[in-house]
This record gives structure tokens, C-alpha cells and sequence, in this order.
């Protein structure tokens, strides 16, 4: 009774450390998704610019990545880099996970890690900045199971006002990948240049 037991209890632990947790990499290290700069948190900064970002009207598309090469079977690798520089790959581990990301944009993105080479989405040509959803898609008879990508474009209100450059960008990153939230007061810290210290220590990366 007691092998039994203990194999039962190997059987579950094996099950449960199957399936990870979505993960995000910025750069080659880890962001929790908890610390990921929220689109309402971003305009918080622009507005404390005098700036402000703007939906921009018809540019909502869905796109999706099919892993037909590896059966379906998760996981699920991303991968794309932002206008300015920054290099993600989004972690799809399970059918549940879903994350939003707002990143610098323009009139194209490019994502990598489906069966095809890569597959382009266009925006509208006043785009600088997108809020992109990655989810899990099904499969089907004629399709494999993949990654569906939701992208929203927005613009700058005040064209060459005060913006979010390539320093203040990576500036906020670096604080969410140290474990620090990135509300609206940091991100006006961000924009006063002011030298910002996370607190309660820092992420730990996987």
C-alpha cells in the first residue's frame, strides 16, 4: 500500500512539473507578465509629457502561428523585436496562457516560430506603438494548434512633443525585469529622468 502510495504521489509531481508557466523574455532574461507595462500605465506617461496615445481606427487584426512541424504540441515559441531594438520570445506553455504586451511599433511587425518563416502584420502608417495579445488557437482538421495574435496599433497625439525614446524605453523594462510594478508614478519617475530602485528585491530569473 505504501509503494502504491508513493508511486501514485511520482505519477502526480511528474504530471504537475509538465506544464510550466508562461513565460516572457525581453532580451534573452525574464519578465514576469505581472510587470509588463500596461497600455494604461504607458499613457499615464505620455500624458504627464503632455503627450497622449491614441487608438487608431481600423488597425485591430488577428494573425495566427501554426506548429504544424512539432504536431501541435505545446510548447510554443514567439519571437520578434521592437522598433527600438529589444528582442522577445513569448513562452506559450499551456492552452490557458494569454499575455498583452504594449511595445514600440511601426507600419509592420514581424513574428517568428510557426511553421512558416515568419509572418508579417501591417498597420496603418501613423503607428508607433501597439498592444499585442498572445493566446493559445486550437487546432483543427485542416489546421494545427498555434499562438493567435491580436494587434491594436496607436499613434502619438502630439506629434513631436515629448515622447518615449529608446533610453526611457529600455529604462522601464530594465525596472519590470528587477520585479518593480510599472504603474503610472514610475513611469512619471521614468519621465523626470529621476534614478528609480526597485524594492522588496528583485525578480528571479528562470
Amino acid at each position: 500500500m505504501i509503494k502504491t502510495s508513493a508511486l501514485c504521489l511520482l505519477i502526480f509531481m511528474t504530471f504537475v512539473n509538465i506544464t510550466e508557466a508562461l513565460k516572457v523574455f525581453r532580451n534573452g532574461k525574464v519578465i514576469s507578465r505581472e510587470q509588463i507595462p500596461k497600455m494604461e500605465g504607458l499613457r499615464d506617461l505620455f500624458r504627464a509629457g503632455n503627450n497622449d496615445l491614441v487608438y487608431i481606427e481600423g488597425t485591430r487584426t488577428y494573425d495566427t502561428l501554426r506548429y504544424g512541424d512539432s504536431d501541435g504540441q505545446l510548447p510554443f515559441n514567439v519571437t520578434f523585436t521592437d522598433r527600438l531594438a529589444n528582442n522577445w520570445k513569448i513562452v506559450i506553455n499551456s492552452q490557458s496562457d494569454d499575455v498583452t504586451l504594449v511595445i514600440p511599433t511601426g507600419t509592420q511587425m514581424f513574428w517568428f516560430g510557426g511553421d512558416d518563416s515568419r509572418t508579417r502584420t501591417g498597420s496603418d502608417a501613423q503607428t508607433s506603438w501597439a498592444q499585442v495579445q498572445f493566446t493559445y488557437q486550437p487546432g483543427s482538421w485542416l489546421n494545427a494548434a498555434g499562438v493567435r495574435i491580436s494587434f491594436t496599433g496607436y499613434k502619438e497625439a502630439n506629434a513631436g512633443e515629448w515622447t518615449v525614446d529608446t533610453n526611457r524605453w529600455n529604462n522601464i523594462l530594465d525596472l519590470a525585469q528587477k520585479g518593480v510594478e510599472i504603474t503610472g508614478a514610475v513611469m512619471e519617475q521614468v519621465a523626470q529622468g529621476a534614478a528609480i530602485y526597485a524594492s522588496g528585491g528583485a525578480a528571479g530569473e528562470k
